[in-house]
């Protein structure tokens, strides 16, 4: 059966008092989803690891990690950059000083100096705040300019458990890396930029592409909901969501009526956009298709779904969370 997972990126928010993003947001055809499928909620974040999309990605692809996951090979691998063999590769944010990640004029003025301060490493700038350094050695970089610089830690690789009939539409950054450490099908659809300026017709464009070609599970990434929470732009992340749900989420779930198959959409992390970080706690979560029981809550967010079952997956939902009454 065909299955198109969506994953907006840092869609989840904790829960506070006031309504979060996606509770404001108009999303008529994640409404639609809601009504004729089961809601509940995705523990994308196994114990002991810190949330981020490098843990949450893997987890909804059916592989979840055991310990956290090298970032410097993810980012190599949505570059498609060869490490050399003895070689490794760091991850290099920068940020301002209240914690505020740079933007992308910030770091691409910085990046002479990153390069400089890190002369024994190739040094390149990914996008945003986001630097790769290359080498045999940890960087050893604490600011630059007037910018904090973090250094991510070691971590694991990814087996590639997953096989070309799982394709994976993002653009170049944590979710095309993991796809391709895992194995999987990956395409970059021109003006896919991960960011709130995203071509999000074209993802949706390829996914239907990918859908006539054969793919078994198509999973789309779309980013900029994440990008936004982390400026803490609430109208920003507010309008990507509403954008994912016009371009992306209505045409692929036409797609998979059409092809008798199922929809599954939810967040590989919860982003807060009061605090700009990440969070670990289970995520809102809606599959919809045949054979899958309508049940849970009304509408996909964070107030309406915090009794609801956790599910392992987005296409695992226990039985009894599926009749579970609607409230």
């Amino acid at each position: 059966m065909t299955r198109i997972l969506v994953i907006l990126d840092g869609a989840a928010e904790p829960l506070w008092p006031w309504p979060s993003t996606l509770e404001e947001a108009r999303m008529p055809a994640l409404d639609v989803l809601c009504d004729r499928g089961a809601v509940a909620r995705v523990a994308t974040t196994p114990a002991g690891l810190e949330p981020g999309s490098e843990v949450g990605i893997p987890t909804l692809l059916g592989a979840p990690p055991s310990a956290p996951v090298d970032r410097g090979l993810v980012e190599a691998a949505a570059a498609g950059l060869d490490v050399p063999a003895g070689a490794s590769a760091w991850r290099v944010d920068l940020h301002h000083p209240d914690g505020r990640r740079a933007v992308t004029a910030e770091a691409l003025l910085l990046a002479p100096d990153v390069a400089r301060a890190l002369p024994d490493h190739d040094v390149q700038h990914l996008k945003g705040h986001r630097f790769l350094a290359v080498g045999t050695t940890r960087p050893e970089l604490r600011a630059v300019a007037a910018l904090d610089a973090f250094v991510w830690a070691d971590g694991a690789g990814l087996d590639p458990v997953l096989d070309g009939t799982t394709t994976v539409v993002a653009a170049p950054g944590a979710a095309s890396g993991c796809a391709r450490l895992l194995g999987a099908r990956v395409v970059n659809p021109q003006g896919a930029t991960g960011d709130v300026g995203s071509d999000l017709a074209a993802k949706a464009g390829a996914a239907l592409h990918a859908l006539r070609d054969g793919a078994r599970t198509v999973v789309v990434h779309v980013g900029g909901a994440d990008e936004a929470a982390h400026h803490r732009d609430r109208l920003g992340k507010r309008v990507m969501l509403e954008a994912a749900d016009t371009d992306v989420i209505g045409p692929l779930a036409r797609a998979a009526a059409a092809h008798g198959g199922t929809i599954a959409v939810t967040s590989d992390h919860a982003t807060c956009v009061e605090t700009g970080r990440h969070h670990g706690d289970p995520v809102p979560a809606v599959i919809a298709g045949p054979g899958i029981a309508r049940g849970g809550a009304v509408r996909l967010h964070e107030r309406l779904v915090v009794r609801s079952p956790i599910w392992d997956g987005p296409f695992t939902p226990a039985p009894s969370s599926a009749q579970e009454a609607r409230r």
